[in-house]
């Protein structure tokens, strides 16, 4: 961004960035070295944790967030702020697109893994509030040589109206669709998905398994701007497959330290690679498009590939209603991963 002489970059590393006390001491000794501003890809429980070391040393805290889990905190806390890509929220899209065409019920698939974060709970209560109706729910096995995606593919079998809403990520996103195509009534089936099953360096490996399906996404490659077009060619320059979701977060905390005064960045509205970010004065979380496509063949390789790229438009109340749903279930005890959703191999 041509920012070299103004800033000096160190790292450190937090593993999976699951040990909050471990986080915490990494932290408080690059604030000791007198570091400004801390960028970390921690989920936000873990940021609410380490909040006290930047309130009382008036240093900012930048976390780069997932979406795929939730804060336990109702208010914005001091000296923090969250790039997210709202993958919530692409959830709850994914679903009104699926009502809106005409869709009522669902089935819902996904892998161990990302049963351990708050997808489920979002789609979920986005039927809800949509007025559709959820009758069965799948979660694959975690190693892959139990992978089954049988008991799903029975209960189609004896339900003909309803459709498949699908949450997997990674690896895991390429054996759901790889063995979803030789079974008859998971392939006949529309499908709805958001966020991280639809990420396109993914997706470009994966084999185009004989039907298209729909998605809600933070973000594509393909993009047709001129800052979307910038951070491609300069990620691409570093290693093909290195302009994705996670240097997007990257890219994004640069920009917004570039335009900002150190201090805050309350009024601070940036031009992302995925169009204008800012971020939300009661909250702390960055507010974005969100945008829906088809995966559909790419015919040079036979892959997939997203096509019929569109922003969704009226998100104020789809937001108010994450955000309502988010403080519903902050005092139910429930089971989540700790890790900042690093879409690991299985």
């Amino acid at each position: 961004m041509g920012h070299e002489e103004k800033h000096e970059i160190v790292t450190a590393s937090i593993g999976l960035g699951s040990d909050n006390k471990e986080i915490y001491s990494c932290s408080e000794q690059l604030l000791f070295s007198n570091t400004d501003i801390i960028i970390a890809y921690i989920n936000p429980d873990t940021a609410e944790f380490i909040q006290p070391l930047f309130e009382s040393s008036g240093k900012l805290l930048i976390v780069l967030d997932s979406g795929y889990h939730f804060q336990n905190f109702e208010k914005k806390i001091p000296n923090v702020y969250f790039i997210s890509l709202q993958n919530g929220l692409c959830s709850r899209l994914i679903v009104r697109k699926a009502i809106e065409e005409g869709n009522q019920d669902f089935a819902f698939t996904c892998s161990f893994y990302d049963a351990g974060y708050r997808p489920p709970y979002t789609f979920s209560t986005a039927i809800e509030d949509n007025g559709g109706s959820l009758h069965y729910n799948h979660v694959t096995s975690l190693k892959r040589v139990d992978f089954n995606l049988d008991p799903l593919e029975e209960f189609l079998e004896q339900n003909d109206n309803v459709s498949l809403l699908a949450s997997f990520c990674g690896d895991m996103t390429e054996d759901f669709f790889r063995e979803s195509s030789k079974l008859k009534n998971i392939a006949s089936r529309k499908t709805y998905a958001s966020g991280f099953t639809a990420e396109e360096s993914w997706l470009s490996k994966i084999a185009y398994p004989g039907y298209n399906w729909s998605c809600a996404i933070p973000w594509s490659v393909n993009l047709k701007t001129n800052e979307n077009e910038e951070f491609v060619t300069v990620m691409k320059n570093i290693r093909e497959q290195k302009a994705n979701f996670f240097s997007l977060l990257g890219w994004e905390a640069g920009l917004f330290i570039a335009n900002s005064n150190g201090q805050s960045l309350d009024q601070v509205t940036i031009d992302s690679p995925r169009g204008k970010v800012y971020f939300n004065p009661n909250t702390g979380f960055s507010e974005a498009p969100v945008y829906y496509a088809t995966v559909t063949k790419n015919e040079e390789n036979g892959n997939c590939i997203l096509e019929n790229i569109t922003e969704v438009t009226d998100l104020d109340e789809e937001r108010s209603r994450l955000y309502q749903h988010v403080l519903a279930i902050q005092n139910t005890p429930a089971n989540s991963w700790l890790n900042s959703y690093a879409c690991l191999d299985s």
